[in-house]
């Protein structure tokens, strides 16, 4: 332990490792630290006397004049005080699967550096359990020495497109696979706009990647399977004259009608426009029309965008959703469809094993409790 009036200095490079706590814990570890006090102490690395541990708890406890313990690890230079980091976070519950990759690949491409790399790095003598290959870091963190492999690439095409930061925040979850097909295809000694490309072709979410064409229509198996469930479709209150030749509706509201501004009943079948803002608008009011007991029951058809808000909307008063093996190939009579993700299928009221019937052999079903 050392003097906590001593100076801590707070590297922006090491805090840029540290993937950042969401709005909601930090305002739960505020909490906690006006209530209890800081129990933990912050780490500290003792040959630089900078800070490796505890930057959100500093920063409160400074704010509010709360006292905090330092403790110091002793690490030989700053690749091993990085690894020290990575390897702490690695513990915590709330990283995406890409942010876990990443930190699991860092510590990988360390250790290659360290034992054949121009620069020798003492990342092994400075930990209890010295890492030695792929092998000892899988059994480590509990994954296979291919997938350490894997996260390697994966590190080594982030760092190649300068995409650690966003990773790192979460404001990006690029599919792994593509990330490292984008920086292969990078030259030697790319040009800085051959970089923002390839950036470019990784860091658009699926969903802002849509052409912005509401125009795609539903195909009729699912069709049949959602009037089996409901007996019937009573409205589609985003179709047109073409797509409801296969929903068969016995009311539809077109662009023309702006079905928003619409009183929605019965049973409804909805295959929403994907842009923004209309596919939340369109979902936030088959929740409301649901929960004021105008829509007896609701299938819809989206895209598995489960990390938005509109699609948790919808999972907040869904009794079932299924999630079809492979991607939908929606229908128009004059083009050809190119889903760029996957779709949900989502079930809006009680008869929950009709839906389970209809749609089991479509894909993954999952019941929805509270």
């Amino acid at each position: 332990m050392i003097d906590a009036s001593l100076s801590v200095t707070i590297d922006d490079e090491f805090q840029s490792l540290i993937p950042p706590l969401t709005e909601e814990e930090l305002t739960g570890l505020e909490e906690n630290l006006l209530r209890d006090g800081c129990i933990d102490p912050l780490i500290v690395w003792a040959e630089q006397c900078i800070l490796l541990d505890g930057h959100n708890r500093k920063s409160i406890c400074d704010r509010y004049g709360i006292d905090y313990e330092l403790h110091t690890v002793s690490l030989p230079d700053r690749a091993a005080a990085s690894d020290w980091i990575d390897k702490h976070q690695l513990g915590r519950r709330n990283l995406s699967p890409e942010q876990m990759s990443l930190l699991r690949g860092r510590r990988y491409n360390r250790v290659k550096l360290s034992r054949g790399g121009d620069r020798r790095s003492e990342i092994s003598k400075a930990q209890n359990e010295p890492l030695k290959s792929a092998q000892k870091l899988a059994e480590e963190h509990g994954v296979s020495r291919a997938t350490i492999k894997r996260d390697g690439q994966f590190a080594d095409a982030v760092d190649r497109l300068d995409l650690q930061r966003e990773i790192t925040g979460g404001k990006i979850k690029p599919a792994k696979q593509e990330v490292v097909k984008a920086a292969r295809s990078l030259p030697e000694h790319p040009t800085p706009s051959q970089i923002q490309q390839a950036r470019d072709s990784v860091t658009k979410p699926h969903v802002a990647n849509n052409t912005g064409d509401n125009e795609w229509y539903t195909p009729a198996q699912y069709i049949e399977r959602a009037t089996d469930v409901m007996e019937g479709i009573d409205l589609d209150p985003a179709s047109s004259v073409a797509a409801n030749k296969v929903v068969g509706a016995t009311h539809i509201f077109t662009a023309e009608d702006d079905g928003l501004q619409k009183n929605w009943r019965g049973r409804v079948f909805m295959n929403p426009p994907y842009a923004q803002p209309l596919i939340q608008q369109f979902c936030e009011k088959l929740v409301q029309e649901y929960k004021a007991g105008n829509v007896t029951q609701a299938i819809v058809l989206v895209n598995n965008a489960t990390e938005t808000r509109w699609f948790q909307a919808l999972l907040s008063v869904a009794s079932a959703v299924c999630f079809p093996a492979g991607r939908v190939r929606f229908w128009h009579p004059d083009k050809t469809s190119m889903p760029l993700q996957g779709q949900a299928v989502l079930y809006l009221g009680n008869h929950v094993s009709n839906f389970t019937s209809a749609f089991k052999d479509m894909g993954s079903m999952c019941h929805v409790t509270r």
